[in-house]
């Protein structure tokens, strides 16, 4: 309780001197605008601001549900195939040495400039984190648990559901976690190579016309998105986690 009691004030501090500085102070007005001018710009421009942010939140979650998918797959057929595991999985750290985000020019090119660019950027920039934490939960499985379904000559199948999967589970919400917030910011960074509609399209023209009301409340909007998805996961977590949660 005395911890929320601090966000807030820390909240209301930030707020306050925004406000302060941004009414009285010119300069500070034309880089981060004020309070009053950001919630007038939202007031006359509500529409076409929620359907950017409407349009940026359907590219980020099936960008983050293609990821998920694909990590998933992915990792059950190396469940089946032990040697496709050992090979694949060098590769897809290797990957991570390109900075994801240049390749936003060439998903426009590939996908052109509507939201499937966008999906498949954030789908790209979302599997690893996700495929990484599934890895590790697996290989964080004791060898004693595999040696007894070795013993018993288990099921690939029954591994899978019964074993492999819930004690995965926490290593696997870790990673979903992490891709919430990284969709959205893939989303956006490939508004802005090119796109009708969208904050990243709104931030990247906050810059071209100088304008700190439309910066400040995509930005707040962008902030919003990734709390959304992160708090989406975070209540699924509770829900399918609890078995050790309480731990």
């Amino acid at each position: 309780m005395k911890n929320w009691i601090l966000y807030i004030l820390l909240f209301l501090t930030c707020a306050l001197l925004w406000h302060y500085f941004g009414s009285n102070y010119n300069y500070v007005r034309m880089l981060i605008s004020s309070p009053q001018h950001t919630m007038d710009y939202f007031n006359e421009n509500s529409l076409t601001l929620l359907n950017a942010t409407f349009t940026t939140f359907y590219e980020a979650l099936f960008g983050l549900l293609i990821a998920t998918a694909i990590a998933f797959v992915l990792m059950i057929f190396c469940f089946y195939n032990k040697w496709f595991y050992t090979f694949i999985l060098p590769l897809i750290i290797s990957s991570q040495v390109i900075p994801l985000i240049t390749l936003a020019p060439f998903f426009i090119l590939a996908f052109g400039i509507g939201v499937k660019s966008k999906i498949a950027l954030a789908a790209v920039i979302s599997f690893y984190p996700i495929f990484l934490n599934f890895s590790t939960g697996y290989n964080s499985i004791s060898t004693n648990i595999h040696d007894l379904l070795n013993l018993y000559n288990t099921k690939t199948s029954f591994r899978i559901l019964k074993i492999y999967f819930p004690l995965s589970l926490q290593n696997i919400f870790t990673g979903l976690k992490i891709s919430a917030t990284l969709s959205v910011i893939g989303a956006i960074v490939a508004e802005f190579s090119g796109a009708e509609i969208g904050l990243g399209k709104n931030l990247l023209m906050s810059a071209i016309r100088i304008e700190p009301e439309l910066m400040m409340i995509s930005i707040f909007l962008s902030a919003l998105l990734g709390g959304v998805l992160f708090g989406s996961i975070y209540l699924l977590e509770k829900l399918f986690g609890k078995w050790y949660l309480k731990n």
